[in-house]
């Protein structure tokens, strides 16, 4: 059995913590899904859709979990990544 590494490891702001908690079933796990892609093949994985923005001093990223829902996230270290919100249109 082939046990893959995980490259990042993902941490959530309250906010973020919040948001999930208020989710339904279905949407929380399409987040988790997209959550668990992210961990084992980082942002670059190409269907995250991955898009970074200049924010003041610093860069926020925004990853899909589905066609409209998207989570906001910045670099905490190397391979750490606080996943600050979530959003969806």
């Amino acid at each position: 059995m082939h046990i893959q590494s995980i490259k990042f490891r993902l941490i959530f702001s309250p906010k973020a913590e919040k948001q999930l908690d208020d989710l339904s079933q279905k949407d929380r796990k399409q987040y988790d899904k997209a959550f668990e892609c992210f961990t084992n093949n980082g942002p670059a994985y190409r269907s995250l859709r991955t898009h970074r923005y200049r924010h003041k001093n610093s860069d926020i990223w925004s990853s899909s979990a589905s066609m409209a829902k998207r989570f906001y996230w910045r670099y905490q270290s190397e391979q750490t990544i606080e996943v600050t919100h979530l959003d969806s249109h």
